[in-house]
């Protein structure tokens, strides 16, 4: 027997997050316009096309401001201001 509760669903159902993914699907669609025209692999050429590299930056701009905060509290907590 299925976990699948249609009630629940629709009692828990997010009307702009559902759509939003729609759109960013037909985005993925439009933009990688699959020779099969199926959906499958978008998700994964997105992610290594356009936005790994975008979020690799992205965590080393964290880490990096992560670190000069830190300096700057050791730096206070040492009173070297």
């Amino acid at each position: 027997m299925s976990d699948y509760n249609q009630e629940e669903i629709l009692l828990n159902w997010d009307v702009r997050r559902e759509q939003r993914k729609a759109d960013f699907m037909e985005h993925l669609f439009d933009v990688y316009k699959p020779s099969n025209n199926c959906y499958t692999g978008l998700w994964q050429k997105f992610c290594m096309g356009e936005a790994g590299e975008y979020c690799m930056n992205m965590y080393y701009e964290q880490l990096e401001a992560l670190q000069k905060y830190l300096e700057r509290v050791e730096t206070k907590e040492n009173g070297d201001v």
